[in-house]
Formats: structure tokens, sequence, C-alpha cells
């Protein structure tokens, strides 16, 4: 999605209109602050934490674990994708695999992961894992799906073997489908993430903004609370709009290939 002046007003009116309703529900119904703490409340709050750097150490502890999960997941779609294309039955089990694993949320592979490998960073990142590589997996086979027969009459023309072809001319070729599969691991990293965290508790005696949640939850701090999941909110909008916006004007958009 492109930033334009036009988006970013509307952003802002939708924001302004958010606060007036929070505000005026706040007011009308007596609300108390442990429930619903005002706007002022949960922006002071939020500007201690930054201040602090609490919330920044944080929020870099969870994008190392995201790093981490999405390289591994992204490394593991790319080499089944070109296990794939080396044989038919291949690929074909590789579909049936992923449609019986894609719809399932890695919240609900907990048990397995703790008693596989306990309550700890690794647990966190083999679920990030899970919830990147089959989105990743399936926009990446649809994308090979979609070559255009011409770009294989090419690799049979030149003798490109399969892993070649795969490589060299179809991922090129599919770059809207991986963006949209790595828009997808995202959402489904950041949101699998904080939940984990939120779960575990600190891991290794760090935590990521998932454990900022958990702890002001645990000491009734709701002005924390709220001023983390504000940040979860932004973050996860600003990576949308400003890092796969870069993206996708740097590649679809700058290659024609947004018809």
């Amino acid at each position: 999605m492109k930033t334009t002046p036009r988006s970013f007003l509307r952003f802002a009116l939708v924001l302004l209109a958010i606060v007036i309703l929070w505000e005026g529900g706040r007011a009308v119904f007596n609300v108390s602050p442990l429930v619903m703490p005002g706007v002022l409340s949960v922006l002071s709050s939020l500007g201690t934490a930054l201040a602090s750097g609490e919330i920044l150490h944080q929020l870099a502890f969870s994008f190392s674990l995201i790093g981490m999960g999405i390289g591994i997941g992204a490394g593991l779609a790319v080499l089944a994708l070109i296990i794939g294309a080396q044989s038919r039955v291949a690929a074909e089990v590789m579909g049936t695999v992923a449609s019986l694993f894609h719809p399932l949320p890695g919240i609900a592979l907990l048990p397995v992961v703790i008693l596989w490998f306990g309550v700890g960073k690794m647990a966190i990142v083999v679920i990030i894992v899970h919830s990147v590589f089959w989105p990743l997996l399936t926009n990446l086979q649809a994308g090979y799906r979609s070559v255009s027969p011409t770009y294989h009459l090419v690799g049979r023309n030149l003798e490109m073997s399969p892993t070649s072809f795969a490589v060299r001319i179809a991922a090129p070729a599919t770059v809207p489908y991986i963006l949209a599969g790595l828009r997808i691991a995202w959402a489904r990293s950041w949101r699998a993430l904080i939940s984990a965290e939120m779960i575990f508790g600190a891991v290794a005696a760090h935590g990521g903004i998932g454990w900022f949640l958990h702890t002001r939850r645990v000491f009734m701090d709701t002005a924390g609370l709220f001023a983390g999941i504000l940040v979860v909110m932004l973050v996860g909008s600003l990576v949308e709009r400003v890092v796969f916006g870069f993206v996708e004007r740097s590649t679809i958009d700058r290659w024609g290939m947004n018809g």
C-alpha cells in the first residue's frame, strides 16, 4: 500500500475519531481508569517506557527472534520449492502437507513445542518458523505454477536444470507472489511471537514486547498495557506500510509487474 498525503490524512482522521469515541465513552459511562485509562495516561506510560529504553530493548529482542524465524522459514520454503521442482510427485506431496499444516495456528503447537524444545528462545523461534514456512511455501508454489510457458521454453532451450530455472528465471518472475507470502508471513510471525512471549514469559532473562504486555497485565498497569498494545499496532502498521511499501515500489512497481 502506497503512503500518500491523502492516505496519511485519512489515517490521522481515523485515529482522531477513535480517540474521541474512546474519551467520550469513558465520560458517558463513567468507566474506571483500571478498565479504560485515558488517552493521556496511555501516552504518558508510553513516554516513560520509551524514555527508560525498556520497550525499545524489548522490541529489539522481539525483532531478533522474528528475523531468525523468518530467515530459517524462508530458507526452508525455498529449499522445499526446489525439491518440488525436481519431481511432480514431490510437489504434490508438499502441496498436500501444506494444505494440512497451513491452517494450523502456531499457538496450537505450544504443548508439543514445549515438550520437545522446553520453554525458551528456541521454542519461540520454532513457532515463528511454523508461522512463516507454510504461507511462504504456498505462495512460492503458486508463483512457480504461474510462470509463463514461454519462460519454460527458454529454460529448456538454454538446457537449464530445474534448480537453475527455479533460481534464475522462476524466482524473479514470481516476485509479486514472494512479496505477498512475506506479508502474510510477517503478520503471522508477529502475532505468533507476541502470543508465545505472553505465555512463556521472559526468555533467558530477556523478554520481548509480549513480555512487556504480560508484566503490565500482572501488575494491573492498565495504561501501560494499552501503551504496549498501541506499540504492537503501530509497529505492525509501520512494517506493512514503510518496509513492504518500499520493497513493492522498488520491485513490482518499478518493473511494471503490478498490472
